[in-house]
């Protein structure tokens, strides 16, 4: 007998997908989202509502669902998120409490909750603190753990947290966090992740594959003109767009403050933002190799330098009517007593163009809008199918009905929240082993 499960803040079923491959039986899903529940029903399973989780509607389907076995939820994640603002006092960073309140009314064995990995970074990791405090106080046994999607096969590195709580009494097993399958390597900004735990069962992973890279997910559909479900874009972008992409090569990016053979700088493209000469490119390399150096400030992302400073590092004669004009043009910004580059905002670059041989970034909702991500080699983003297969997606999962841009540009967001399949398959085959129970694949 499959093992039930409710499932809340469903999104289009990434999560679910991977419980629903393992054989678990889905017996309710909602969302708010009236697009991602359409989705979910054409894919997932019907029984899919659209409901707010602090409505007096979604309240009672939990009171008549009476109990099930695993609730699962991924709950709203954007004042945590490092691509967002940061928001200690969004209101969706307590929709957690609506789950706990399901959870303690359904009483399941055991459940998963999900969020970016930035709550547990951000505002001093309190949130990770009570919300780990607020499921144990409902009589669960819980332990949490980040897991990258790009360690369990998928092309891409997408760090999450996931909660599992068991309940207490409930069985001598223990849960076992599932063990990676593919390496990752160590990315700038990212502490290296932990795989043990000081609740649950430590385990041992040894010869793990090397990891998935975009060419495997996605090279037999660089042409966007193969005939493939969601294989589009919505070609939006302006013509200034257009002509900054030609100039991204493979592994590179549109950043002024990153001196490598990675950064595309503005004044390469003259034609899109003001012709400069080459005293003009010195003027501007100058201030940008030199705009993190302590003397000059300790703002961390980098400091304007005085026109005094800027001579005497380049070399330079009279070069105040350079600084202006560039100021007028819009590469300099005046900035207290000196100069900074305007690009400085975008430190980590935009139109960024991946390797064909390594996996992708995390994918984001925003992955329509050339400005963020490119092809690794055509000169549009990555199509719809494209991003699908990137998170683990399969083919027949078909998220658009139309060709409406609307319709599209939701279906990018949705995919960019979603929980990668093949992960949430790592994660039921361990509550799986927890439930002792024998589901449809094995």
């Amino acid at each position: 007998m499959s093992s039930k499960v409710v499932s809340l803040f469903v999104g289009c079923g990434g999560l679910d997908l991977g419980f629903k491959d393992e054989g678990f039986d889905l017996i309710y899903s909602c969302d708010n989202d009236p697009a991602a529940i359409d989705v979910y029903k054409r894919n997932v399973d019907q029984r899919a509502y659209v409901r707010d989780v602090t409505s007096p509607e979604f309240h009672a389907d939990i009171r008549n669902l009476g109990t099930c076995d695993v609730v699962l939820g991924g709950f709203p994640c954007q004042g945590f998120s490092k691509a967002g603002p940061k928001n200690e006092n969004d209101t969706r960073n307590l929709l957690y409490l609506e789950m706990k309140l399901a959870i303690e009314a359904l009483r399941p064995s055991v459940f998963i909750a999900e969020n970016v990995d930035g709550l547990s970074q951000n505002f001093n990791g309190r949130f990770l603190k009570q919300i780990h405090t607020d499921f144990e106080s409902i009589g669960y046994e819980v332990a949490y753990r980040i897991l990258d999607a790009v360690n369990y096969g998928v092309a891409q590195y997408r760090r999450r947290i996931f909660f599992v709580g068991v309940k207490k009494g409930f069985t001598k097993n223990q849960f076992n966090w599932p063990n990676p399958t593919h390496k990752s390597n160590a990315r700038n900004g990212e502490s290296a992740i932990n795989y043990t735990s000081d609740l649950f069962e430590t385990n041992n992973f040894k010869d793990l594959k090397n990891p998935i890279s975009i060419r495997d997910a996605i090279f037999n559909i660089k042409d966007l003109n193969i005939k493939l479900k969601d294989h589009k874009v919505t070609n939006k972008w302006s013509p200034d767009h257009s002509l900054i992409i030609k100039h991204i090569g493979e592994g590179q990016k549109l950043c002024n403050v990153r001196f490598s053979n990675t950064s595309v700088y503005t004044w390469n493209i003259p034609e899109v933002f003001g012709a400069v000469d080459s005293m003009d490119i010195m003027i501007l390399e100058t201030i940008g190799k030199n705009r993190r150096r302590k003397e000059f400030g300790d703002i961390p992302n980098g400091n304007p330098l005085p026109e005094s400073a800027i001579k005497e590092l380049g070399n330079f004669g009279a070069i105040k009517r350079r600084l202006n004009r560039l100021v007028k043009i819009g590469y300099l910004k005046e900035k207290g007593n000196g100069y900074d580059l305007t690009g400085a905002m975008f430190c980590s670059g935009l139109f960024k163009r991946p390797k064909w041989d390594e996996p992708s970034h995390t994918i984001l909702t925003s992955f329509h809008n050339p400005r963020y991500f490119l092809h690794p080699s055509r000169n549009t983003p990555l199509s719809l199918r494209e991003c699908a297969r990137l998170q683990g997606f399969p083919d027949d999962f078909i998220f658009t009905k139309t060709d409406s841009v609307r319709e599209l540009e939701d279906s990018y967001r949705l995919v960019g929240n979603a929980v990668a399949p093949p992960v949430a398959r790592a994660l039921a085959k361990s509550v799986k082993k927890l439930l002792n129970f024998k589901g449809a694949k094995q």
